[in-house]
């Protein structure tokens, strides 16, 4: 699948990527912002660190340990691109999970949201998830893993996790386990 990212169009100079090693984030875990909560004026913010916001509890009881993590924020104009890898465990059981948050304008999330499902709708089956932001849906790709999708107002974010044994079978509550990570990460992204 081939991944879009839409934003304001403006230069400017990326933030530079910063690494961390193992440890677990500090993240208050919590119910994901319900579909009111864009009803509600819920804003999104900036921040530049997203592994932060990447509680990785509900996968490390299937994958392990995290281990190296990478975060990196690009500003452009008044988007924010904010990324998080994170290996958890080791190769044959591990994973790495990934995190996008794009921050921009009001309603900017569904913008993005809506055009990006239009493309997966083309690429494979979907599944819509309940309770979580203002909209959310799970996709598994043949290449790139199990992935949630989710927006909220100001907010457009992905989680993914893919095996680093290419071909190694994956939890089958893994969409459950990453719902509950993206939740803590809309939660930790809030005001």
């Amino acid at each position: 699948m081939t991944m879009l990212t839409l934003g304001a169009c403006a230069q400017s100079e990326p933030t530079p990527a910063t690494t961390s090693v193992p440890g677990s984030p500090s993240t208050t875990a919590g119910a994901g912002l319900s579909a009111s909560s864009a009803a509600g004026g819920v804003i999104y913010r900036r921040i530049d660190k997203a592994c932060e916001v990447l509680d990785p509890a509900p996968l490390r009881e299937v994958f392990g340990e995290p281990g190296y993590q990478q975060d990196e924020v690009r500003q452009v104009g008044a988007t924010a691109n904010m990324t998080c890898a994170m290996a958890l465990g080791k190769s044959p059981g591990g994973a790495v999970v990934t995190l996008l948050a794009t921050v921009g304008g009001p309603a900017s999330g569904h913008i993005m949201y809506e055009g990006l499902r239009g493309v997966q709708q083309d690429s494979g089956p979907m599944s819509d998830i309940a309770g979580l932001g203002a909209g959310a849906y799970s996709y598994t790709d043949e290449l790139t893993g199990t992935h949630v999708v989710v927006y909220d107002n100001n907010l457009y974010l992905t989680l993914g996790a893919a095996p680093l044994r290419p071909g190694a079978a994956m939890p089958g509550d893994l969409v459950d386990r990453l719902t509950r990570v993206a939740s803590a990460a809309l939660s930790g992204l809030h005001g």
